[in-house]
């Protein structure tokens, strides 16, 4: 049967391989039986562990399959290699053929593009573990024959890791110099060397709960065959920033100290989130950290910190038993004296409807006229002295005898005291509502009490004649009695609408785009335009003579190179790109014929033009840009952003950036950055670089939003920032599979009052 091709393309292939079909090496025709065991209800596509695995101990197995089968029906189907090469029988003879195909569909280049991946791989780890197309090497591990195999389907259309594989296996077997490839282990488990399977996963949702994603845990093996575990993953370190962790575990005392650590603050966060709120904080090494009311968190100090708390909360209970002690004896208090207020209130209740009851016939009010005269004037009410309840206190035994000092103290320790103590806080709030309501009943019985008086001594006036009290009692008066208390004057705080930006992004523009092109002028739009260029700084120092003549001159070397660009004398009068309305661009996914500003057709530069002239444009600009952002309408309460490398003192007009992550990305060079966030209320004066500040809407085509820009125009010579917050963290991306930059950032929060 043969087994040389005249294809030249093949030949060629298998010279670069080392292949010769007619003197195959005998370690490809030596094979062991493989007795594999998959593990049941795992899944193929996730990867949970990596290795550098040397070149000579992997056996190469192919089936007639495709990688989207079962394991199963891939290893049920699987031969060895030398049944492809060394064609025995008929049915061999089409897996020879299938391998020459296979050869066939292989290029030589997507094999050197594995080779170079290995030996940055061998060199490094990837900071994120898995690796750009790892999928490719379906390496598995049989622990009984303790020998790696690779399973290469035939079916496939990806055949550059085999091929890598053959030829670095030919090249050891002739110079006996061993090579390792790193590559995940497909259906390979956790070794349950450090922790075991069931605490990784919980480990996963430790780490979720905090960070808002879902991480990976791997255990990979370096060169040397030393195991460690690695989380990695993104994590939310502000607002909706996310930065890239990866927290390496090198012994089984680093793990179970993690998990430990992770499992704590978890109980701690569920049972008492009241309490304990952990922030994500990235450290220096891009490692996963933790902070706790602005101060570290570790393993170490855990201990301490739960001390500490525990203290407090028996100060707290001290504090409280005592607050709710007090609040016993005023309630008693309350409770008698609103007693004998109701036993008052009803007395003269009674008398008042006695004398409605005798007013109505003669008889009646001739008995209750002599019956008054009877009576002696002075109020009959006893006053008893207020008896009240001893309520016996012992301040040295407020303190459940339970929560006993000790040097250090448990979860379960701090758990059940704060769970005493939100017991405690809820009875003192509720003992507060019913003081406040007995003081309530008791302001009202008051003035129930006054109002019956009134009423009595208007009765008592008239007992001097039975012709005047008559008299009066003919008249038709009614009292009002159950008088309430007076209303009070409360504070109703407005709610403004605010907005998050990622969500409510389209919306936003849209509302900022419509408005602004309801009041904004083509001379408002353009002097706003003239804001977001390095104009800016101009603009802001525009009693500095030398500053504007060097803007002057930068804009006119801009104007002399647009000139030889064009190759015409002055700047086309349809802009810097001469684009004309008939040409259909793109904006927003949608299509318009509108032209794009220029800022030196704007201010209208010339060779000619002098210092003075420039300036007074720029001074119109200035007053134009003040004037609009004063009698801007209202538009949308939302936070917005400037990012500086050093905190120092910012005034004038600014322009400011409603997206945190693109302030950050713009600064991306910068190891260390400094974050102003400015809480923009409804009512604040702001220009915004909408749509309508970039284009010239002529053909009112120009689709609406904030397409272009996120940025604003905010004057602070209107405002005072007045700080309201300080938070430290760091942000860590991805520069490549291996190198991972790391950023400080200290974000400074203000609130902006008028002047």
């Amino acid at each position: 049967m043969p087994k040389v091709t005249n294809d030249n393309e093949i030949n060629e292939k298998l010279k670069y391989i080392g292949l010769d079909l007619d003197n195959i090496p005998e370690f490809l025709t030596n094979y062991s039986n493989i007795d594999y065991r998959p593990l049941k209800a795992y899944d193929e596509n996730s990867y949970r562990v990596y290795k550098y695995v040397p070149i000579s101990k992997i056996q190469i197995l192919l089936t007639p399959m495709n990688r989207l089968n079962t394991i199963k029906e891939k290893y049920g189907e699987a031969s060895s290699l030398k049944n492809y090469l060394k064609p025995e029988n008929e049915g061999d003879s089409d897996k020879y053929i299938t391998f020459l195909k296979m050869l066939k569909e292989v290029k030589i280049e997507e094999i050197e593009k594995l080779a170079k991946q290995q030996e940055r791989l061998n060199k490094n780890i990837p900071f994120k573990i898995k690796f750009e197309e790892n999928y490719l090497w379906q390496i598995y591990y049989s622990d009984v024959n303790d020998i790696y195999f690779m399973l290469v389907p035939t079916e496939d259309l990806e055949y550059a890791s085999f091929f890598y594989l053959l030829k670095k296996q030919i090249e050891y077997h002739k110079t006996k110099k061993e090579q390792m490839i790193y590559v995940p282990i497909v259906y390979e488990n956790y070794s349950s060397k450090f922790l075991k399977n069931s605490a990784i996963q919980d480990l996963k949702k430790y780490v979720s709960f905090f960070t808002k994603e879902w991480p990976n845990i791997y255990e990979v093996y370096d060169v040397y065959g030393n195991m460690s575990i690695q989380v990695v993953g993104d994590a939310v370190v502000y607002e909706n920033l996310t930065s890239a962790y990866k927290t390496k575990l090198e012994s089984k005392e680093e793990a179970l100290k993690f998990y430990k650590f992770l499992k704590a603050m978890f109980v701690l966060s569920t049972e008492l989130p009241h309490y304990y709120k952990f922030i994500v904080r990235i450290d220096k090494n891009s490692s996963l950290g933790f902070s706790l009311n602005s101060k570290e968190i570790t393993y170490e100090n855990m201990f301490t910190v739960l001390t500490e708390d525990y203290k407090k909360a028996i100060e707290k209970l001290s504090k409280l038993e005592k607050e709710k002690n007090e609040l016993d004896i005023k309630i008693e208090e309350l409770k008698i004296i609103s007693s004998k207020k109701d036993n008052e209130y009803f007395s003269k209740e009674r008398q008042i409807a006695t004398y409605l009851e005798c007013k109505k016939t003669f008889f009646g009010r001739v008995k209750y006229f002599f019956k008054l005269k009877k009576k002696k004037k002075e109020n009959t009410v006893e006053q008893e002295d207020i008896n009240i309840k001893e309520i016996e206190q012992n301040e040295e035994e407020i303190v459940n005898a339970s929560f006993v000092i000790r040097d250090f103290y448990t979860i379960e320790d701090v758990i059940k005291i704060y769970k005493e103590l939100d017991l405690l806080l809820e009875k003192v709030k509720n003992l507060k509502l019913d003081h406040n309501a007995l003081t309530t009943r008791i302001e009202n019985t008051d003035i129930k009490i006054q109002n019956a008086n009134l009423y009595i001594e208007e009765i008592d006036k008239h007992e001097k004649s039975i012709f005047e009290f008559w008299k009066f009692a003919n008249k038709d008066e009614r009292l009002m009695l159950d008088q309430g208390v007076p209303g009070q004057n409360v504070n109703k705080k407005v709610i403004e609408k605010v907005y998050n930006y990622d969500e409510d992004r389209e919306e936003i523009g849209e509302t900022i785009d419509k408005i602004q092109r309801s009041y904004l002028t083509k001379n408002d739009t353009d002097s706003i335009y003239i804001s977001g260029t390095e104009l800016l700084n101009v603009l802001n120092n525009i009693d500095n003579d030398e500053i504007v003549e060097n803007s002057l001159k930068e804009l006119k070397e801009e104007l002399e190179n647009n000139r030889i660009l064009f190759n015409t004398d002055k700047i086309d009068i349809f802009g810097e790109n001469a684009s004309d309305s008939t040409k259909v661009k793109t904006l927003g996914n949608k299509k318009h014929r509108e032209t794009k500003k220029d800022k030196l057709e704007i201010l209208e530069i010339t060779q000619d033009m002098e210092v003075e002239e420039y300036k007074n444009k720029l001074i119109s600009i200035l007053d134009n840009i003040k004037r609009i952002i004063d009698k801007q309408n209202r538009l949308v309460a939302i936070p917005i952003y400037i990012a500086l490398k050093k905190k120092e003192k910012i005034e004038g007009l600014k322009v400011c950036n409603l997206n945190l992550e693109e302030v950050i990305n713009d600064m991306e060079d910068d190891k260390k950055l400094v974050l102003y966030k400015i809480n923009l209320k409804e009512d604040t004066k702001v220009a915004y670089f909408s749509n309508i500040i970039y284009y010239d809407n002529y053909n009112k085509t120009l689709p609406i939003g904030m397409n272009i820009s996120d940025k604003c125009l905010l004057n602070l010579e209107k405002y005072k920032m007045n700080e309201i917050g300080k938070v430290n963290f760091r942000i860590s991306k991805l520069e490549n599979e291996f190198k991972i930059k790391t950023k400080e950032i200290c974000l400074y929060e203000y609130e902006l009052i008028k002047k």
